[in-house]
């Protein structure tokens, strides 16, 4: 079994849409031989570290994992801003220390004390959990958003999430594959103006396209990294 855990998924009311808005995990089928492995998309949308755990969604994969399980863990475009002690209350301290502080947390619906600890901690969280139950944990490094500083290069985070994703993959020896800039690369290669058809309705969501090029980007890291995961893939 593959679980795709993470803040991007196709959401319901665009589910029968070629014009909606589509995340990677659900085009999974399109690289992946599922007649070897199933595929459980449970990304979703607009989630951080943070908020899936709190949610409960993070526990409803721990408690189904088997031995011998892949995980794939990819956030980071809600993980770190403002929001941190109000609003919707997902973002996270930046950065990979092992680190807290507890917020004085207002929302709409409560009031209530949480600690909050570092993007890092999340991540490092997810990987023991996924292998104290003896499956494998693999990080998917964020998608690329559709802002081009230079007009000619797509952005790259490598300074921000890029670095504490690496952070993270050094200090527990996981798997990272970097989509990152591997569809970076493929933005630039296609060019600022063929590269709007992969996203729709803002700057961070992919179209279908979008999502198809991200699926063959993870395929393309899982080859490269000669991944355990990679001999399910078509």
């Amino acid at each position: 079994m593959l679980f795709i855990t993470g803040d991007s998924t196709v959401k319901n009311e665009d589910r029968d849409s070629t014009n909606g808005m589509w995340g990677w995990g659900s085009q999974a089928a399109t690289v992946f031989n599922t007649k070897k492995i199933t595929v459980k998309n449970v990304a979703q949308a607009g989630r951080s570290c943070r908020s899936y755990l709190r949610e409960g969604r993070w526990d409803k994969v721990y408690n189904d994992l088997q031995p011998g399980d892949f995980v794939t863990i990819q956030f980071g475009h809600n993980d770190i801003g403002r929001e941190i002690d109000y609003g919707k209350a997902r973002n996270e301290i930046s950065g990979t220390a092992d680190s807290s502080h507890v917020y004085r947390v207002k929302t709409d619906s409560e009031v209530r004390n949480e600690v909050v600890y570092t993007f890092g901690w999340y991540l490092r969280k997810m990987i023991d959990d996924v292998r104290e139950k003896g499956a494998t944990p693999i990080l998917i490094s964020l998608t690329p958003r559709n802002e081009w500083p230079d007009g000619e290069h797509i952005e790259r985070r490598n300074d921000s999430f890029g670095k504490w994703y690496r952070e993270v993959a050094a200090l527990t020896g996981v798997e990272l594959v970097d989509l990152h800039n591997i569809t970076a690369d493929v933005m630039d290669a296609m060019g600022r103006e063929e590269a709007k058809s992969c996203y729709i309705k803002d700057h961070t969501h992919t179209s279908l396209r979008g999502a198809q090029i991200n699926a063959r980007s993870v395929a393309k890291g899982l080859r490269d990294n000669r991944s355990p995961l990679a001999k399910y893939l078509k």
